[in-house]
């Protein structure tokens, strides 16, 4: 059953024969339900998408809360920071199916007009911890020098992120992460990008390379 909350000119929330009716970032949204016949054979093309957005979604499950950031000021009307990751991700798989592999070097964790992170560098410390290090540009201002690092590390075998959205300033230089004790020849793929303290702006992330435990 349908409900219309605010009169005859209102939007309809709800089902209504074939069609659906809902509230989408504040916008009302009918959807016509789809009619999937049970018996018919899925193509090889269909099987191949599938398998597509199932293998990038190993990436965007455990790191969503970092890529609802990074992404929270990219989105366009009608899509959300979630939607916009998923395609960033969906870009870098390459590979035929069923054999997909993601470009690490490639993929986006966040996107904005912030200056970014000048001549990052990661490394590992101990079995927990990477720290991130990065340069001072010249001639920075205060406000620049209080954005914050967004730090990402993931696990690629164990399909597990790290992270930290709200990192040390701009002006530390450098910060640390926290992540599992892994076991020898495990790896992170590893990103840094930059958040105003105002959450207003953000930069576009950077690939920091992989790193091997040893």
């Amino acid at each position: 059953m349908a409900i219309i909350k605010k009169g005859i000119l209102g939007p309809i929330e709800g089902p209504v024969s074939q069609v659906t009716g809902y509230i989408r970032l504040g916008v009302p949204v009918i959807r016509k339900k789809r009619e999937i016949d049970p018996n018919r054979p899925r193509s090889e093309k269909q099987i191949a998408t599938n398998n597509r957005f199932s293998f990038a979604m190993k990436f965007v499950k455990p790191a969503t809360p970092f890529l609802n950031v990074g992404f929270s000021l990219e989105r366009e009307e009608g899509q959300t920071a979630h939607n916009v990751a998923v395609s960033k991700v969906l870009s870098a798989v390459a590979g035929v199916n069923p054999d997909f592999q993601l470009r690490y070097e490639d993929l986006l964790v966040a996107a904005g007009q912030l200056q970014e992170a000048l001549n990052p560098r990661v490394e590992m410390t101990t079995s927990r911890t990477l720290r991130f290090s990065w340069e001072q540009p010249e001639k920075q201002t205060y406000v620049r020098s209080q954005d914050q690092a967004m730090l990402l590390a993931y696990m690629p075998e164990e399909e597990v992120a790290f992270y930290i959205t709200s990192g040390a300033r701009r002006n530390a230089g450098q910060d640390l992460l926290e992540v599992c004790s892994g076991k020898p020849g495990q790896v992170f793929e590893t990103y840094i990008a930059f958040i105003s303290d105002d959450r207003k702006k953000i930069s576009k992330s950077t690939y920091t390379g992989q790193i091997v435990i040893a």
